[in-house]
């Protein structure tokens, strides 16, 4: 049966074999793939490709001598072959396999080791020479190379005319390579390309599953097959590992046949990893460690307290004082000790209510002040508006380690918006110790200044979505860099105001007519950030913000 016609599929997307129009090209695979091509097309000689298990080595070596064999000028010109698993045990088998390989005819009496190293010196000299092909020698399971393989390449890269290598050596491997490279100094010299190949990240592994799920179907039927949350699972059980995304999308595909449903959620992919011995389930098994922890103290609360409803203002009236260091930090031991340091105040709104609320973690509460207290006295109190220091801007929104693969300009245009040249100016003098912002260095510290926008980037008139909020502009920044692909409607906007202070956000673009509109948006967002989303009719007045992109639309 094929079982993916059940899910409106023409073929089935999630194969265990390296098929190539199934190739999905993430920045790390095609980026590798372009700098192996040029290097062969400069004949650079020695190329070494490494990455962990089922980060997709073999799938490129098998991209890469079908990207010299579409055009009729690329398969006259270069020659690509292939060894797999080259666990050889003699320096002739090796010889021979690449001389069958390269199809020199062997003689039919026993050869030495010098003869098939001059029969393949001819073979190479003929072809890059006399007829200017570029020959290509592609090691699959390059780390089950043994020690002789290895001399015997490097006597290989020493054929070479005045200009090139005559053999383009590329050699795909696991980790443990590097400690050939380490022991054969000689060899790791005339290494040209050197690309480790990194686990796809949050945003490539959505992008995976969903360009092979839509690559299997028809254009216009193609199921989504994944809730958001669904994907996040996926991606926490694999880490981003093609060969684990694959195995366990088609466990995942099986069990929705089976369950007769039309899409996998966080639980339904959480249950299929724990049947797939390959997958790692430790953060799954974090997750159920802190739940079950969430459930104990809901279960304690109720045991002790009866009715936690009425602990609330109480506890709400703590956070509170503590937060603005009106009370220290230890325990009350009476509600009339609470009343003498804090005099209740009516509050006119639950909005207001809500505002003056910290969210910080409240210290411990004795049994004394909630057993001392009557329930029905316990819910009349409503914290006092105790007014929060005024903050000043500071001259920098924060600082940015540069990590690999930053780029300043992308760097401001997420922060800045469409940033001009007075604003770059800002920047350059804000980071003196940089020489070239164009050729900024992994690990130099970039200072982001305040360059406040002339206006509100935000739709007036209308409820706001603040999806996300952190004071670590590196964790806001990722975050959003994560999703914004994914959800285009994302806006990264860091703002200022006397009560907040500099906050880093992620805000919904569009504005929302009515709460129920907003509402119903946020619940279509992936659990993760929906859990933490806000509606504002208005930030503070006076709120400062940092993104140029909507100023037309603002001045509207």
């Amino acid at each position: 049966m094929d079982y993916f016609r059940i899910l409106n599929l023409n073929q089935e997307p999630f194969s265990n074999s390296p098929e190539p129009e199934f190739f999905f090209q993430s920045m790390k695979h095609l980026g590798c793939l372009q700098k192996i091509e040029l290097a062969v097309r400069l004949r650079r000689g020695l190329n070494v490709v490494l990455g962990d298990v089922g980060t997709g080595k073999t799938t490129l070596c098998r991209q890469l001598i079908l990207k010299f064999s579409e055009s009729e000028d690329d398969s006259n010109d270069i020659q690509t072959h292939l060894l797999m698993d080259p666990g050889f045990t003699s320096p002739i088998e090796f010889l021979s396999a690449i001389a069958q390989s390269f199809g020199i005819s062997l003689a039919s009496n026993f050869e030495s080791e010098w003869q098939f190293k001059e029969n393949i010196k001819k073979y190479l000299l003929q072809k890059g020479v006399d007829e200017a092909k570029t020959v290509v020698l592609i090691i699959d399971e390059g780390q089950k190379l043994p020690d002789f393989c290895i001399e015997i390449l490097r006597e290989f890269l020493n054929y070479e005319t005045n200009e090139h290598k005559l053999l383009q050596i590329i050699i795909f491997a696991q980790r443990e390579f590097e400690q050939t490279l380490t022991k054969y100094k000689n060899f790791a010299d005339r290494v040209n390309l050197y690309y480790y190949l990194k686990p796809l990240n949050l945003r490539e592994t959505f992008g995976m599953v969903r360009y092979r799920i839509a690559k299997a179907g028809d254009t216009v039927k193609t199921p989504s097959l994944f809730t958001y949350s669904g994907l996040l699972a996926l991606y926490f059980a694999t880490k981003g590992y093609p060969r684990k995304i694959v195995t366990l999308c088609h466990q995942v595909m099986l069990a929705l046949i089976i369950q007769n449903r039309s899409k996998a959620g966080w639980f339904e992919v959480r249950s299929c990893a724990g049947r797939v011995t390959t997958i790692n389930k430790k953060g799954f098994g974090r997750s159920i460690a802190a739940t079950i922890v969430l459930f104990a103290i809901i279960i304690i609360s109720a045991l002790f307290f009866i009715d936690t409803s009425d602990i609330r203002p109480v506890k709400k009236m703590l956070e509170i004082a503590q937060y603005n260091k009106i009370i220290p930090n230890k325990e009350i031991s009476s509600k009339s000790e609470y009343k003498k340091i804090i005099p209740a105040k009516e509050i006119s709104s639950k909005s207001e209510y809500d505002e003056i609320i910290p969210v910080v973690q409240a210290e411990a509460i004795t049994t004394d002040l909630i057993e001392n207290t009557p329930a029905k006295e316990m819910t009349a109190p409503i914290p006092p508006q105790i007014p929060v220091p005024e903050k000043t801007m500071p001259d920098l929104l924060g600082k940015l380690t540069i990590k690999d693969g930053e780029i300043v300009w992308r760097i401001m245009k997420d922060i800045y918006g469409e940033f001009s040249n007075e604003v770059f100016q800002k920047v350059v003098l804000a980071n003196p110790h940089i020489k070239n912002l164009d050729k900024i260095m992994t690990g130099e510290v970039l200072n982001l200044p305040t360059i406040p926008a002339e206006s509100n980037p935000l739709p007036s008139g209308k409820y706001l979505v603040r999806v996300v909020t952190n004071q670590d502009i590196r964790a806001i920044y990722e975050l959003y860099n994560g999703y914004k692909e994914l959800l285009p409607s994302l806006e990264f906007l860091p703002y200022w105001n006397k009560s907040e202070g500099m906050v880093f956000a992620i805000f919904l673009k569009n504005g929302y007519e009515n709460m129920e509109s907003a509402k119903t948006i946020i619940d279509k967002l992936p659990h993760t950030i929906a859990s933490n989303a806000k509606i504002f009719e208005k930030l503070d007045d006076g709120t400062l913000f940092f993104l140029q992109r909507y100023q037309e639309r603002a001045n509207k």
